[in-house]
């Protein structure tokens, strides 16, 4: 076995990953070791005090004892039975409480690791199945941290009480232990055989389950919602919906036909090992080396300690369940980031300074791209200047916008920062560099103020969201609104909520990036839902709020990049023209009959014919038609 299995098997241990789990419990409540101790030791003493009270209540019988001393020792130890027992339900309900509680406090470390995970690995197939798998530690209703310390807590109960068992029964006959031990050691193989098959052929079945939470989302997301009715989407969704949960039920059926085999196995093994047990009890009896008294006892302990080997069977199988999601869990937290970033001192940029910024034969291909989606990319961005990105569809302007952002890595080349590679930058400072605008708009849950000021109310400064609010031209209109700055947006999630139009969005967002005071701003087509009008006014009071910062723009309509300092024609991935608006209109070329194109469109009169100098290619491209 190589070293990779090896240290894999060793993550996926049921100690590792229990002593893992315990830690954290009782660190998130160090009473939660009174109450585990509270229930085992009260559950063990409950066992063995009703175990105990029929060979006590046949030795007072054969005694002769008088009527008050029988009736009052089995109540007495009657009501020690119940009193321990008490004390046993009352650990495990006290442990539940705080089981639910960490539930929330596991969910929130992983969303804190999703948060902080490099934007490129969120699209990665692996990674989104390693978040699915890391749910079931704090969503799966069997399996999350509540069961499974309830389920170890049990599996510690019953092992203490087998120990107990097994020593008093050895004195009937060694042989007695020893078959019940070889009858459990088989019930828990096929337990393991049934867990293995799942194991195996969870990868089958999650993708499915995926599928099924997907379509589930979106139809009940109310950003979908007038799609879903203006275009029936019902019709097919529901039916996808439907093959779906049938592949799923599919599946349950084949695990439950595996568990029943399984099962089968282990009951007619139970059933081999209390006739071996109930044989040697018969024998003694004949032999009269067992009295009636030590006969209830041995018949007690039997019942109990093949009651307990059961348990222990299918506890083990269930611990070998859930120590998936505890190893899953871990496995997620502890992933680190595909993006290369060196150790180091992180470059400073001296406040309220505009770097120099530079892409040094920049390439980038998407992982199972056969074809680079940009390819070398060479530019410097000087301090304050304002550079436009055009080109059509699929030419890399989105793509070299989030290069620029840290979202990817390049393949070749490097981005530099006043000469420092990003590499030397840890994400969350480089982040920091950045105000950005990207095509889909989202606006947050939350108050009008928290949008903008992206930080809680405590933090935030009130004065400058309101500041920045007019001078984004959108104060008048939150004035108005029934709490202000204070009102929360996204009405399908408030009730008292409100939804702002297109181009009141636009202004928030443009809000958001003056209050951020980075130094460099990227808009990335934010406006293309709106007329070329509106698009307009909107960039030019971008331009006019972003003064002094380095700014790169994306429109599909390049009369709103002609107040850009330079534009950068992309084509199929490299740079193909670059220059201002008057340079690139006189020497007439690809940007020039692009401009021409979207020019026509705009003319009153229709009919215009092209003029031989436009290419009749551009009319086609799925640019215009954005």
């Amino acid at each position: 076995m190589n070293k990779k299995k090896k240290e894999e098997r060793r993550e996926d241990s049921i100690l590792r990953n229990y002593c893992y789990l315990y830690r954290i419990w009782i660190r998130h409540n160090p009473r939660n070791l009174i109450y585990l101790i509270m229930a085992v030791a009260g559950a063990v003493a409950t066992t063995y005090v009703y175990v105990f009270i029929p060979k006590l209540a046949v030795e007072l019988v054969l005694e002769q004892a008088g009527l008050w001393r029988l009736v009052g020792t089995l109540a007495a130890a009657g009501l020690g039975a119940e009193v321990l027992n008490l004390m046993c339900t009352s650990g495990y309900s006290l442990m539940n409480v705080p089981g639910h509680r960490l539930r929330h406090v596991l969910q929130g470390k992983i969303l804190e690791k999703i948060c902080h995970t490099a934007y490129s690995d969120l699209e990665d197939p692996d990674y989104k199945l390693m978040v699915e798998r890391s749910k079931h530690l704090y969503w799966h209703w069997d399996r999350d941290v509540r069961a499974c310390i309830e389920m170890s807590a049990m599996f510690m109960e019953h092992l203490i009480g087998l120990l107990l068992a097994s020593g008093i029964l050895a004195m009937l006959h060694p042989a007695v232990v020893a078959v019940m031990l070889l009858g459990a050691w088989l019930q828990y193989r096929a337990e393991r055989w049934d867990v293995a098959w799942g194991k195996k052929h969870r990868d089958l079945w999650q993708p499915t389950e995926r599928k099924i939470d997907y379509i589930t989302g979106k139809v009940m997301d109310f950003s979908y919602a007038k799609d879903v009715r203006l275009y029936a989407a019902h019709r097919w969704l529901l039916p996808k919906y439907a093959d779906f949960m049938q592949e799923r039920r599919s599946w349950n059926g084949k695990a439950l036909r595996h568990n029943l085999k399984a099962l089968g196995a282990s009951r007619i093994v139970e059933l081999i090992k209390q006739a071996a047990v109930y044989g040697f009890l018969v024998r003694g009896v004949l032999a009269g080396s067992i009295g009636a008294d030590d006969f209830m006892l041995y018949v007690g302990l039997a019942v109990q300690m093949s009651n307990m080997l059961s348990s222990i069977a299918g506890e083990l199988r269930q611990l070998k369940e859930s120590v998936l999601s505890i190893s899953d869990y871990r496995k997620m937290l502890k992933r680190k980031d595909s993006t290369a970033r060196e150790e180091g001192q992180t470059p400073v940029l001296e406040p309220g300074r505009t770097p120099e910024v530079a892409f040094s034969h920049v390439s980038f291909t998407y992982a199972g791209a056969e074809r680079a989606a940009l390819q070398d990319i060479d530019f410097t961005m000087r301090p304050g200047e304002k550079v436009a990105l055009v080109g059509l569809n699929g030419a890399g302007k989105t793509t070299l916008v989030k290069l620029l952002c840290g979202m990817y890595e390049p393949t070749e080349g490097e981005i530099l920062v006043d000469g420092h590679p990003s590499t030397k930058w840890d994400l969350e400072s480089w982040y920091g560099l950045f105000s950005a605008v990207f095509q889909d708009v989202q606006v947050l849950p939350a108050t009008v103020a928290e949008n903008v000021a992206a930080c809680p109310s405590e933090e935030m400064d009130r004065e400058r969201v309101r500041e920045c609010l007019e001078r984004a031209g959108l104060w008048e209109t939150v004035e108005k609104l029934p709490k202000g700055m204070d009102t929360c947006l996204r009405k399908e999630m408030f009730r008292d909520g409100v939804n702002l139009s297109g181009g009141e969005t636009q202004k928030l967002l443009l809000a958001r990036a003056v209050y951020r005071e980075a130094p460099l701003l990227i808009l990335d087509e934010p406006t293309a839902a709106l007329d070329a009008i509106a698009e307009n006014q909107m960039y030019l009071r971008y331009s006019e709020l972003t003064k002094g910062k380095t700014s790169v723009f994306i429109s599909h309509r390049l009369s709103s990049t002609r107040f850009c300092d330079r534009i950068l024609m992309l084509e199929n991935g490299r740079i193909v023209e670059e220059g201002s608006h008057d340079q690139l209109m006189a020497k007439k070329g690809r940007y020039y009959n692009l401009f021409q194109v979207q020019s026509h469109y705009y003319q009153n009169d229709r009919n215009t014919e092209f003029t031989s100098e436009m290419d009749p290619e551009w009319e086609v491209s799925g640019y215009v038609s954005e």
